[in-house]
């Protein structure tokens, strides 16, 4: 069932005005949640990060000023938006500033205050919630393994969307060095994230491909890694080159099954790549449901931020930027390289760049 947070004072004199929030959620066909009234053990941060992360809409009662409430307030304003967050507050002399801009419902703390309040708040939670599809904001996701769980998460959602529909039609885009379909089993983990992350890396590998099957696309702008001044090219970026090209060429890396090497170049078949050799951040768009675009800090060898976009108008401007990259690219490798731009032949190019910086 949908939920309703609540923010609030957890003091005295608010009983009232919890009991009112209460029942205008009950009106519109909402459980009423409190992150005080939780009983179980953990971080109760976390907690409240999880009712107002999954909640239809979230009640902030900021009369006070009180520094909690304020907390929590920029935390449903990030992972919500405002047009899901419902400000009451009573009057007060020095209204906040940071928050003047939002629209409020004030209440004045009296009987015909509480009358008032109880008459127009549930019409403020109906407003809300019809908010939600179009106004989620965008949200930050800290490390790789994490990231590399949640792609996975989705990309398995649209393979599994197969059994209702095709996915022809569902194009997945993609900016990246190698690309998934370059990851290989025969690569060591990366010593700083582990077994669990190659693990993770693999089963991306793996539902890309198989979505492909089941009759997706996949349009790829490839920044293939090509320098590295002071350092050796390390061994998974030299095996996923070698994956890639012998895809590219017809042929898999995967040898002890014959059935997975032929879906290996099937799924090859539904791929369109262009090389760049200006740097991008890293972007995965799934269909048109969600994006993970991912921003590296000086040199690091993984993604410590990434944006994740599920709201339809950012969906649209990310499609709309990747596509003009892509006829770019393409562009300008018809330029370059007549008469069908000859990605293997510059990806085999720039593999030979990377293995000469190393020596």
């Amino acid at each position: 069932m949908k939920t309703c947070f609540a923010i609030m004072p957890f003091a005295d004199g608010f009983e009232d005005i919890d009991h009112i929030i209460h029942q205008a959620a009950k009106d519109c066909g909402l459980d009423y949640l409190r992150g005080d009234r939780r009983h179980q053990p953990g971080s109760v941060v976390s907690q409240i990060l999880h009712d107002i992360r999954h909640a239809a809409v979230v009640v902030a009662d900021i009369s006070h000023a009180n520094p909690n409430v304020f907390y929590e307030l920029g935390i449903a304003h990030q992972l919500m938006g405002p047009d899901r967050v419902v400000i009451i507050t009573q009057p007060s002399d020095k209204p906040p500033y940071d928050v003047h801009e939002f629209r409020q419902l004030i209440y004045t703390h009296n009987e015909i205050g509480r009358h008032k309040l109880r008459e127009e708040l549930p019409g403020y939670l109906r407003a809300a919630t019809a908010a939600r599809v179009d106004n989620e904001v965008w949200n930050v996701i800290r490390g790789r393994l994490p990231r590399t769980r949640l792609l996975v998460r989705d990309l398995q959602r649209l393979v599994e969307s197969a059994k209702n529909r095709s996915l022809d039609g569902v194009v997945i885009r993609m900016v990246a060095g190698l690309g998934s379909l370059a990851i290989s089993d025969h690569e060591p983990p990366d010593p700083e994230a582990g077994v669990e992350y190659k693990d993770n890396l693999i089963a991306e590998r793996d539902l890309v491909r198989e979505a492909l099957l089941l009759g997706a696309r996949m349009k790829s702008i490839l920044n293939p890694p090509r320098r590295f001044a002071k350092a050796m090219l390390p061994e998974r970026l030299h095996i996923r080159y070698e994956r890639l090209i012998g895809l590219l060429e017809g042929r898999s890396d995967i040898t002890n099954d014959d059935a997975v090497a032929r879906a290996d170049l099937d799924a090859i078949q539904r791929c369109e790549f262009v090389l760049t050799p200006v740097p991008m951040s890293n972007l995965i768009i799934i269909g048109e449901t969600v994006a993970y675009e991912g921003m590296k800090r000086g040199g690091s060898s993984g993604f410590e931020m990434t944006h994740c976009e599920t709201s339809s108008h950012g969906l649209r401007e990310l499609i709309q930027q990747f596509d003009r990259l892509f006829d770019d690219s393409r562009n300008a490798m018809l330029r370059t390289h007549p008469p069908d731009g000859r990605v293997c032949d510059q990806l085999r190019a720039f593999f030979q760049e990377a293995k000469a910086a190393k020596n």
